[in-house]
């Protein structure tokens, strides 16, 4: 005769989330909103960079018109975290 088997543990089953559909679509939305985060930092490192890039005579005389034309970004938010960046590279 084989020894009985030990009781087995029944869990109740857990109350179902109100939310639980948008719960999963916020999950979805701060994936999107996390690359697109990224995204832009990286566009930001890129007008850094350019900074950096660019003789430092060249860098004494430039101005808020001229780091405007060398953006290669027609629209924003692009255009606006390059210049961050650009600027930002300025400062140091």
């Amino acid at each position: 005769m084989s020894a009985p088997f030990p009781p087995s543990k029944v869990r109740s089953a857990r109350p179902r989330r109100a939310n639980a559909s948008a719960t999963r679509a916020s999950g979805l939305r701060d994936a999107s909103n996390a690359g697109e985060a990224y995204r832009l930092s990286r566009i930001q490192a890129e007008g850094w960079n350019a900074a950096h890039g660019m003789a430092a005579s060249a860098l004494d005389r430039v101005d808020k018109a001229q780091i405007e034309l060398l953006n290669p970004y027609k629209s924003d938010p692009e255009r606006r975290r390059w210049s961050t960046g650009f600027r930002s590279a300025l400062r140091y």
